[in-house]
């Protein structure tokens, strides 16, 4: 069995990426917004022998604040620690490019992954109203 890798997400992923996606998310982002992502040094995915999780993560030009835009494991292998490996890639990463912060926005009624959030360091900054096309959102940041 291959060890695991964290690497950087390449077109021939996608299949397996939007699985995971659609596996995850009552509204999953469809193909073509993954595809749109692939130039971002921060969209990983984590695999062993297959994908097993993904993370995108967005910058902005005046290097200040990045942008957790989504993270999802497939749920076969949820609770090994998969999500917390991909997030703290992705803070390392951010950090290396400058930035200070990170934020992100999680669906009102999703508990677990706030806790999530809370228990690697962020901290609830705001919501946004209809955010979601089915939930408001809950902005979390985090100093990095």
């Amino acid at each position: 069995m291959r060890d695991v890798v964290i690497r950087r997400a390449e077109i021939s992923d996608i299949p397996e990426v939007v699985e995971i996606e659609e596996c995850s998310f009552n509204v999953p982002w469809p193909d073509f917004l993954f595809k749109a992502h692939l130039s971002n040094p921060g969209f990983l995915v984590y695999e062993k022998e297959k994908i097993l999780g993904y993370v995108i993560v967005g910058t902005s030009e005046d290097r200040s604040t990045s942008h957790l835009q989504s993270i999802a494991v497939h749920r076969d292998c949820r609770r090994q620690g998969i999500a917390s490996k991909l997030l703290n890639w992705c803070i390392d990463l951010a950090k290396l490019y400058g930035f200070k912060r990170m934020m992100l926005e999680v669906r009102e009624k999703n508990i677990d992954a706030q806790s999530f959030y809370s228990d690697n360091g962020f901290k609830v900054e705001g919501r946004v109203d209809g955010y979601y096309l089915d939930d408001n959102a809950i902005v979390m940041g985090k100093d990095i």
